[in-house]
């Protein structure tokens, strides 16, 4: 993948109050992300949901990239089929704002690249809005968590979006603090193939 460039990644792009709001929504995970879906902050009940995510570093700091090109045993969302095509299309709208740049054709290109299902997806040239949506996760070793993201433009740096997760029952919001409160618990049930050879 090419590396996100400072200028898009760097926290320190983002008004210093972005993130004490961030910390301030904990214990309900929320992030703040550009056009491209690269992770830009965070609060703590997010980086506990998503680990490997935010442990990337900021060259592949990148939501899609890091669906589209790991195996897909290793997603973490449950609802994959409509909530993948929704970011896909999320992308194509912002790319057209982008034509031409290095940045967002390199970066459409590697991941084409790197997942036919992207590509496939890529070339339907589906368009839509952030907004409101339920999106459900599935944690290694908390289980299955249900929230409803909001999605709120932030005023700068341009086509950033805070999105907050809020639990959408009281099984989700229980999840969410167990597995803040237990970050070493053991996947379950999560093996990779092992390919036998000889």
């Amino acid at each position: 993948m090419p590396a996100v460039s400072e200028g898009d990644a760097s926290r320190g792009r983002l008004a210093p109050e972005i993130q004490v709001i961030l910390d301030r929504l904990d214990p309900i995970p929320a992030a703040v992300y550009n056009g491209r879906y690269d992770l830009l902050a965070w609060n703590a009940a997010y980086g506990s949901l998503f680990p490997n995510v935010v442990a990337q570093p900021v060259a592949t700091r990148n939501v899609l990239w890091q669906i589209f090109a790991m195996q897909e045993c290793c997603s973490q969302i449950a609802n994959r089929a409509e909530e993948v095509a929704q970011m896909v299309a999320v992308l194509r709208a912002g790319f057209g704002r982008h034509l031409g740049e290095p940045a967002w054709t390199g970066f459409v290109r590697a991941l084409s690249a790197a997942s036919p299902e992207f590509a496939s997806m890529w070339a339907a040239h589906d368009v839509a809005r952030p907004g409101s949506q339920m999106k459900i996760f599935h944690h290694f070793s908390g289980g299955q968590v249900r929230t409803v993201s909001t999605s709120m433009t932030l005023p700068s740096p341009p086509e950033t979006r805070m999105v907050v997760y809020t639990p959408a029952d009281e099984e989700s919001r229980e999840r969410i603090e167990w597995i803040r409160a237990n970050p070493e618990a053991p996947a379950t049930a999560h093996m990779h193939p092992v390919t036998v050879t000889g």
